[in-house]
């Protein structure tokens, strides 16, 4: 499986109080993605960056990032 980094500019959240002036100054947050790239399609990219093998559930996290939120994108090859 490749491993991928996707840079990406995700929505911001926040529950504290603030001004309207102070919201208008926000911008989209940048986060970079490190995982097992499962798939790409017309969506964007399907990745998984962490798992859990000693779960009861043998869970997963697995993220679809967008296509028009990614800044950047490499693939790393692995052995």
């Amino acid at each position: 499986m490749k491993i991928v980094e996707v840079h990406w500019q995700d929505a911001w959240v926040d529950t504290d109080e603030i001004s309207i002036n102070a919201a208008l100054k926000k911008k989209p947050i940048l986060t970079i993605s490190v995982g097992h790239l499962i798939a790409e399609n017309e969506h964007g990219i399907i990745m998984v960056t962490d798992t859990y093998p000693k779960s009861p559930k043998k869970g997963r996290v697995t993220n679809l990032i967008p296509w028009g939120m990614v800044t950047d994108y490499y693939e790393y090859k692995t052995p």
